[in-house]
């Protein structure tokens, strides 16, 4: 196991962590619905990558065969992934926005749905065993697939802000 990859891994979803908890504090009481779902899941998704990542590397620890190390990780994180999505879009503020008439938010699932697709699809395949060759290696894209799809989130985010007027300025 390439234990340096997955401590990259978290290191990177440390970041989107990092940015938006900065996020959070800068607007003290950000009440559209827009920026709480967006930061939320840029929040949610970055812990997600530091549990994925770090998983495998404690659980090698125990001398687990490698297909069981990729199968219970598999279960583990794809468990977690699906709590978090279903807790995300079950909230007030997620449906809000997901009846959204704005053009960011209509076109958020044109890049978001692939992402969830080949995050929970490559889960799904170390968990079936289908390629036992292949399970670090989706396992793997899976966290690449997150990564992206923080990045993206963050991306929504700050292109969908809303900005109040400034009084001061003329």
């Amino acid at each position: 196991m390439e234990t340096e990859l997955f401590v990259h891994f978290a290191e990177i979803a440390g970041v989107f962590v990092g940015f938006g908890a900065l996020i959070s504090q800068r607007s003290t009481r950000p009440s559209d619905s827009h920026d709480l779902v967006y930061l939320r899941a840029v929040l949610a998704i970055g812990v997600w990558v530091v549990i994925a990542a770090l998983l495998p590397i404690a659980v090698s620890r125990y001398g687990v065969p490698a297909d069981l190390l990729w199968r219970s990780c598999g279960v583990v994180v794809l468990a977690v992934w699906i709590l978090y999505v279903v807790s995300l879009a079950r909230s007030t503020d997620s449906k809000a926005v997901s009846r959204s008439a704005e053009r960011m938010d209509q076109l958020f699932p044109i890049v978001g749905l692939p992402l969830h697709i080949v995050i929970a699809g490559s889960l799904l395949l170390v968990i079936v065993g289908l390629w036992p060759a292949l399970d670090a290696a989706l396992y793997i894209t899976a966290l690449t697939a997150a990564v992206i799809f923080a990045g993206y989130t963050l991306l929504m985010q700050v292109m969908n802000q809303k900005h109040e007027p400034d009084a001061s300025r003329p």
